[in-house]
C-alpha cells in the first residue's frame, strides 16, 4: 500500500507541472503498454501536455489500445528540462533503453510493482504486493481524483488482465477483481479486449509455436522445461520477436513443471532469459545473480553469456531449489 505522504508528494508533482513524458521498459508487455497509455491519457484528460514513448516503439500486438497512435520510439534527444519524466512498470532504469541512457537524466517519478525495483527516481511509488502496475495506477488515479475515462479504463484493464495471466496468478486478490469490475463500469469492454489480446494473432505466431514445441527440453523428472529462440527460429516461422510474448506459458501447462524458462539470442550479442515458477523456486532471486529481477514467480535477465552457458547455470540454480 502507498503511504498518504507519497501520494501527497505525487499530487504536488501532477498539480504543479504541465508537461510530462511517460516511459516504460524494453520489450513491453500488456502491463507496460497499458500502464504507459493509461496514465498518459488520464493526465491528458486533466489538461496536461503528455508524451508517451518506449525504446521499442509500438508493437502491432497492442495497436488496438486507445491512444497507441501517440506512442513513439524513444528519441536520443532528451526532453525539455521542465517535462516531468515518469517511468512505469520498469524495475531497472537500464531497461528504459539506450536512448534514455543518453539523456543522462534521473526519472522524476517511478511507479512500479516489481520487488527488485531499488527506487531509482526522485519520487518512488512501488508496491510489490500489487499484481500489476496497472492496478497500482488505478489506485493512484482514483486517490488523486484524476480522470478515469473509458480509454484510460481500457488500458488499465489490459495491463491488469495480462499481468495476472487472465486473473490466474498467485498475487491476484479480491481487490484485483474489484478493480477489474470498476474498470468495466468505467467503459472497458472485457470481451473485446480479451479477443484483441488473445484471439487476434497472425498465422506466423502459430508457426512459431510449432518451432517451440519441436524444441522443448525437460529435466529433473520433468520439473523443468525450457526452449531457445534465435534468428533462425523467427526466420523459419516468419514471426517477429514480439509475437513470442506469452509462449512460455504453454510450458507451465504441464502438471509436473515447477519452473519454465526461455532463452533468446539478441542481435546485440546478449542473451535474454525469462523465467516462470509455480511457487517452490524463487526465480527473482536467481535472476538477480545475473543482474536481472522481477518477482518470485516471474523474472527475467539479460547477460553477455552465450545461451548454452546460461542454460547450464540456470539449470544448476533451479535444481538447487526444486522440491525433493
Amino acid at each position: 500500500m502507498l503511504s498518504p505522504a507519497i501520494l501527497s508528494s505525487l499530487r504536488t508533482v501532477f498539480d504543479r507541472n504541465k508537461r510530462f513524458l511517460v516511459i516504460s521498459h524494453l520489450r513491453p508487455d500488456g502491463d507496460a503498454y497499458g500502464s504507459t497509455l493509461g496514465l498518459a491519457l488520464s493526465l491528458q484528460a486533466a489538461g496536461k501536455d503528455v508524451r508517451v514513448t518506449n525504446a521499442d516503439g509500438l508493437s502491432s500486438l497492442f495497436a488496438f489500445l486507445p491512444g497507441s497512435n501517440d506512442l513513439t520510439a524513444t528519441s536520443p534527444e532528451a526532453p525539455e528540462p521542465d517535462r516531468i519524466v515518469v517511468s512505469v512498470d520498469c524495475a531497472d532504469p537500464r531497461r528504459l533503453g539506450p536512448a534514455f541512457e543518453k539523456w543522462q537524466r534521473t526519472p522524476d517519478v517511478n511507479i512500479d510493482h516489481h520487488i527488485s525495483n531499488p527506487g531509482y527516481a526522485k519520487l518512488n511509488l512501488i508496491d510489490a504486493e500489487s499484481p500489476a502496475t496497472a492496478q497500482l495506477l488505478y489506485e493512484i488515479i482514483t486517490a488523486l481524483n484524476l480522470p478515469l475515462t473509458a480509454d484510460v479504463a481500457a488500458n488499465l484493464y489490459v495491463g491488469l488482465m495480462t499481468d495476472t495471466g487472465n486473473f490466474r496468478y498467485r498475487q491476484t486478490t479480491a481487490r484485483t477483481f474489484e478493480i477489474a469490475a470498476r474498470l468495466i463500469s468505467a467503459g472497458a469492454d472485457p470481451t473485446d479486449l480479451a479477443q484483441s489480446c488473445y484471439q487476434s494473432f497472425r498465422a506466423e505466431r502459430l508457426l512459431l509455436l510449432r518451432e517451440v514445441f519441436n524444441a522443448i527440453h525437460f529435466a529433473n523428472r520433468n520439473q523443468v522445461a525450457w526452449f531457445c529462440l534465435g534468428p533462425e527460429t523467427y526466420s523459419r516461422s516468419g514471426a517477429t520477436p514480439d509475437e513470442a510474448e506469452g509462449v512460455i506459458d504453454y510450458l507451465q501447462m504441464v502438471k509436473t513443471v515447477e519452473v519454465a524458462f526461455l532463452l533468446e539470442s539478441l542481435p546485440e550479442g546478449l542473451t535474454r532469459a525469462s523465467l516462470r515458477s509455480r511457487g517452490h523456486v524463487d526465480v527473482q532471486q536467481i535472476c538477480q545473480q545475473f543482474g536481472g529481477g522481477g518477482h518470485r514467480l516471474a523474472a527475467g535477465l539479460r547477460t553477455s553469456l552465450q545461451p548454452s552457458d546460461l542454460e547450464e547455470k540456470l539449470l544448476a540454480l533451479i535444481a538447487h531449489q526444486l522440491p525433493g
